[in-house]
């Protein structure tokens, strides 16, 4: 190409922020490999968060109401409303119009974010009118929630079928296939191309202190319950020196409450730097099974004597951390403990458990970020 290739990259977070840091991930490799990107971010803002991007456009931005992902609040906190929405498609409208750009990745959509269809529709059409058009890729991780509404599998194959061109995995399908939690894979097979997992790159910080058991709650909105278990088990373990690690967005409540309760052997902090390093140097890694968290814990059983206890979040209505962690459990990477059977009794038989088991001998594609690149350039080179 005469010109440096664009991408319009759009993402959100609703709740949890994994997607924001995996997007932040694709991202730096994107510019590594000599890619303009644009963002469209949808979420609420993370001051904390850079990109290595040429321009971010923020959206009034949307979140979901509680855990259960049942309702969804404006930037006003009130219900999501039909003028909203229209508002946000509009801005969109007006990004679109000012930019060109090769590629357009939405992240996660049409395979979730149902509730922003309203505006993915606006995007998708202006693509498909924009002469030359750009390659549409839906950008999805290895396991996707369950749809239990009749007819929503089938809208997504409609949805990819009338505007995308590509849809990117960013999986290994010799450790997870899409199609474990996609029914009807098949139906669009074509156009899957899988990435490897997207994991960050290895860090030169320090590891500083060293613990045999680590607990991390990712970005900590659902960690509540696991933490408090996991100060309870440490207390039956005073041989072993824990970390709790309870990610930014745990309830400050929550947190002085741990704080007031955690023995000498316990280490409380709202964030352990360098945590795959950290992991490396543990027993074992205690975690929900989110996919940034997961893909940290498959690094460390790769590289060290890490053998990680997955408790993936299984209550209202929640399958996707649940499905994950049964299928790495299967592939001898885990324990899979349910969080709906958490107990500290149970949570210290599975350390024991996770402790035995052996390193699965398999190389693993952790290439997710530079390959991810590669192929948008290969699908730019093919047009």
């Amino acid at each position: 190409m005469d010109h440096k290739p664009r991408i319009l990259f759009y993402f959100l977070h609703l709740l949890g922020v994994g997607h924001v840091f995996r997007a932040q991930r694709l991202i730096e490799g994107f510019s590594r490999h000599g890619f303009a990107v644009d963002i469209i971010y949808g979420g609420q803002v993370l001051k904390e968060v850079e990109f290595a991007a040429e321009s971010i456009h923020f959206l009034s931005p949307i979140r979901a109401a509680d855990n259960s992902y049942s309702a969804y609040l404006d930037a006003d906190n009130q219900p999501l409303g039909k003028p909203f929405q229209m508002r946000r498609a509009r801005e969109i409208e007006v990004i679109f119009d000012k930019l060109n750009p090769d590629i357009v990745i939405t992240e996660a959509f049409p395979f979730g974010r149902r509730m922003v269809r309203l505006e993915m529709g606006t995007l998708l059409k202006a693509a498909q009118k924009r002469r030359p058009k750009p390659i549409m890729v839906s950008s999805v991780r290895d396991i996707l929630q369950e749809r239990k509404k009749p007819g929503r599998v089938e809208e997504t194959c409609d949805w990819i079928d009338q505007f995308f061109d590509r849809v990117l995995v960013h999986s290994d399908p010799s450790v997870i296939r899409l199609d474990s939690s996609f029914p009807l894979a098949d139906r669009i097979a074509d156009k899957f191309s899988y990435s490897g997992f997207v994991v960050p790159p290895p860090s030169i910080e320090p590891v500083m202190h060293q613990f045999d058991v680590i607990v991390s709650a990712g970005g900590g909105a659902f960690g509540g319950e696991l933490l408090a278990t996991a100060r309870k088990a440490a207390e039956q373990r005073t041989d072993w020196s824990w970390c709790l690690s309870s990610g930014p967005n745990l309830a400050a409540d929550q947190f002085r409450s741990l704080a007031d309760r955690c023995p000498p052997h316990v280490t409380l902090t709202r964030y352990l730097p360098n945590l795959a390093g950290q992991l490396k140097q543990a027993r074992v890694s205690i975690s929900q099974c989110g996919y940034n968290t997961a893909m940290d814990a498959l690094v460390a059983h790769h590289d060290s004597a890490c053998r990680a206890v997955f408790v993936p979040y299984d209550v209202e209505g929640q399958s996707e951390q649940l499905r994950r962690a049964e299928l790495l459990q299967k592939g001898g990477y885990g324990i899979c403990l349910p969080q709906s059977s958490l107990t500290e009794q149970r949570l210290l038989r599975s350390c024991e458990q996770a402790s035995k088991l052996d390193r699965v001998d398999h190389q693993i594609n952790f290439d997710g970020v530079d390959n991810s690149a590669k192929l948008l350039l290969s699908w730019l080179n093919e047009r």
